[in-house]
């Protein structure tokens, strides 16, 4: 839950996406994460993100829904959790 909201820099220090969320599944009795939920970065997307939470756009159905990317886990490096690094060029849309 600490990642969740921290923005993903490439391996090049370039902002490419914000965690969202986490897939979690159980393996016997823990569970793991199998991948991150990423938010593009642009502005605009959490904007038009931020005005579909509000009541009257969600029920006009206006807002639009996040589009998030399921990216495995194995593809992030994690040794400083305060800024995740995607170590593939696979989601970074380069």
């Amino acid at each position: 839950e600490d990642l969740i909201g921290k923005e993903i820099r490439n391996s090049h220090g370039r902002v490419i996406g914000r965690i969202e969320d986490a897939k979690i599944e159980p393996r016997g009795e823990e569970y793991v994460i199998t991948h991150f939920m990423v938010a593009p970065a642009e502005r605009l997307h959490r904007i038009r993100r931020f005005l579909g939470e509000l009541p009257t756009i969600r029920a006009l159905r206006i807002g639009k829904e996040p589009e998030l990317k399921p990216l495995p886990w194995e593809w992030f490096d994690l040794s400083d959790p305060a800024r995740p690094v995607l170590t593939t060029d696979a989601g970074s849309g380069t």
